[in-house]
C-alpha cells in the first residue's frame, strides 16, 4: 500500500514540527510549509494526497489559502484545523478542532478514506 503524502501548512515553527511528528507517527509522508507563500509553492511543485491547514493564522488568511488550494488543486482534499468551534471553512473537505491531536488525526484518516488516492 502506498504511503499517503501530506502537505501541512503551519504558521508557527513549533506547531509545524509538532504536527509533522504526529502525522509521521500516524504513517504519513509529510512535507511541511511555514505560511501560505511556502504552502502555495510546495502545493504547485509536488503532488500531495491531502493538505492540512493549521489554525494559528487569522481566519481571513486561512480562508484565502483554502480557496486558493481548491481553485488550483480541486481534487486534493483539504482538512482545516479550527482555532474555535465557530469558525467556518466551506471550501474545505473537513474542518475539525485543533486542540486534540486524536480528533484531527482521525479527521485526516477519514478524509483520506473518502477520497480516491
Amino acid at each position: 500500500m502506498k504511503a499517503i503524502s501530506v502537505l501541512q501548512i503551519a504558521y508557527y515553527p513549533t506547531l509545524l514540527t509538532t504536527r509533522q511528528i504526529l502525522l509521521e507517527q500516524d504513517g504519513y509522508v509529510v512535507t511541511s510549509a511555514l505560511g501560505n507563500d511556502e504552502g502555495m509553492a510546495l502545493a504547485l511543485s509536488t503532488h500531495f494526497d491531502i493538505i492540512v491547514v493549521g489554525f494559528s493564522a487569522g481566519n481571513r488568511s486561512r480562508t484565502k489559502m483554502v480557496r486558493w488550494l481548491k481553485l488550483n488543486l480541486p481534487a486534493t482534499p483539504i482538512v482545516v484545523l479550527l482555532a474555535y468551534p465557530s469558525e467556518s471553512f466551506p471550501d474545505a473537505d473537513c474542518a475539525t478542532l485543533s486542540e486534540n491531536p486524536r480528533q484531527w488525526l482521525a479527521a485526516v484518516r477519514q478524509t483520506c478514506a473518502k477520497e480516491p488516492i
